[in-house]
């Protein structure tokens, strides 16, 4: 993705030194970038993970994450600008039949019985969501609302950062992002883990912050899909996880 290069490399410099480092790594080990952690990066570059989010930030990402997978879409379709801004609708359907089948291995071995003990015996399940991630926390708590649960998810981030320090250990959170990074979705994180509040946390990126902040996590596979400045990655294997949770927890109760 040309286009995605050309507009980082205009904000080089408005880096500091050390950004440049990080900066300059990235894109000439772009491969290499897509396996590394934030602490594996910063171990390479001699540099705190600090420093590797504030240049993801100065650069216009939410954090290292949302930074990695731009920078691996664009060295997946280095072959030509034409693959990325016209995919056939066979390689789109191919990529989310793929998602989809990674997601549902993965949650064979995930404890689903468990998190969906924990829905059915939470006093209320607050469900937490920003950008591309909220409509699937709208729709979900929708569900859950006609299945006999007290379930919220607010679209508003000021409330949904009161609602995380108000919940209970008697409660449920489920947090809902595809980076596992944002700054917003970290921050109601820690204020529930300060009040002991169980979290199960749907991610669609490995080795995210969020998941050390979480109970539970279930991971999906999702591809970040960048044109321009739009995310327009799709949400379907997140969406998918809820679901599966729903119709489970749904069969639970009618055996109640």
């Amino acid at each position: 993705m040309q286009s995605l290069i050309n507009k980082l490399q205009k904000k080089r410099p408005q880096l500091s030194e050390l950004e440049k480092q990080v900066f300059d790594y990235i894109l000439r080990n772009p491969t290499e970038i897509k396996q590394l952690t934030i602490d594996e990066l910063a171990a390479k570059l001699f540099l705190s993970t600090a420093t590797i989010s504030r240049t993801a930030k100065h650069l216009g990402f939410k954090g290292f994450q949302e930074l990695k997978y731009a920078i691996a879409q664009y060295s997946q379709t280095e072959r030509g600008e034409r693959e990325l801004t016209n995919p056939s609708i066979i390689s789109l359907s191919q990529s989310i039949q793929l998602q989809l089948s990674q997601t549902l291995r993965l949650l064979q071995q995930a404890p689903i019985k468990e998190i969906v003990d924990a829905l059915y015996h939470a006093k209320v399940i607050e469900i937490f969501g920003v950008g591309g991630s909220l409509p699937n926390c709208i729709e979900a708590a929708r569900k859950l609302t006609f299945l006999g649960k007290k379930a919220n998810a607010r679209i508003d981030w000021d409330e949904q950062q009161a609602v995380s320090k108000s919940l209970s250990c008697d409660d449920l959170a489920i947090i809902v992002s595809n980076s596992g990074e944002t700054i917003h979705i970290i921050e109601y994180a820690l204020n529930l883990q300060q009040n002991n509040v169980p979290v199960l946390a749907i991610v669609g990126t490995e080795n995210s912050r969020l998941e050390t902040l979480a109970t539970h996590t279930l991971q999906a596979s999702v591809d970040m899909i960048y044109f321009e400045e739009v995310d327009l990655s799709s949400r379907v294997s997140l969406s998918a996880i809820l679901d599966i949770l729903l119709i489970q927890l749904a069969g639970r109760s009618s055996h109640e």
